[in-house]
């Protein structure tokens, strides 16, 4: 196994505890998230021991930071969204959501070594066929289109729609928003999520590819 080693003379403080502590996670459910023994998690955040290479990369993803942030080298604590989640790494993002540029968000259950759509539908771990990513690059949605939302009666003449979910949780609303095809009595995107044209107006939005700023 491979250590990360530091000179005395060029050693820094860690970050190990307070990425932790920014989690709000106490030092036996990161350990047990991260496969360890809680007095080796202590041991690490102490400085007594060194984790290995791979415990890093672990402790990284679980506490949403950069490796370079939990060994002090740098104070900014945000990953590169850009850099792929490889399958090993897959687990210690329990209970997170990923991305995925064919299936969109994601949610990950280690346990069962399943990543679960918005719907509800799984996806096992050996067959997710994209990379994965902590968040959605920078344009990988298409921006909602500008103007005023449809009436009722105009998205029942529309074949496809923008759709905007009406709520205060953003996470949702990033999850569920996009294109739509109209059907008899509700909405529906290519991941199976529907929105029935009853609750029009008070928990979706609808907008045109053609509506102009």
């Amino acid at each position: 196994m491979n250590f990360i080693k530091v000179k005395d003379s060029d050693k820094v403080p860690r970050q190990f505890k307070t990425a932790r502590q920014i989690n709000k996670l106490k030092v036996i459910e990161a350990a047990k998230k991260l496969g360890v023994s809680q007095p080796t998690l202590s041991a690490w955040e102490g400085e007594r021991k060194s984790p290995g290479l791979d415990n890093l990369e672990n402790m990284a993803d679980l506490y949403g930071v950069t490796a370079d942030f939990l060994l002090g080298r740098t104070e900014s604590r945000i990953p590169d969204s850009r850099q792929p989640i490889s399958l090993q790494s897959l687990p210690a993002f329990h209970g997170r959501p990923v991305w995925s540029a064919t299936y969109g968000w994601l949610l990950v259950n280690a346990a069962d070594r399943l990543l679960t759509f918005p719907d509800g539908h799984t996806l096992p771990f050996v067959d997710i066929a994209s990379e994965l990513f902590i968040s959605a690059p920078p344009f990988s949605e298409a921006e909602p289109p500008n103007g005023q939302p449809l009436s009722r009666s105009e998205v029942n003449r529309q074949k496809e729609i923008w759709l905007e979910p009406i709520s205060p949780d953003s996470d949702l609303r990033k999850e569920l928003q996009g294109w739509y095809r109209v059907k008899n009595r509700f909405v529906e995107n290519e991941y199976g999520n529907r929105f029935y044209l009853d609750t029009y107006g008070s928990k979706w939005l609808a907008f045109t590819p053609e509506t102009e700023a």
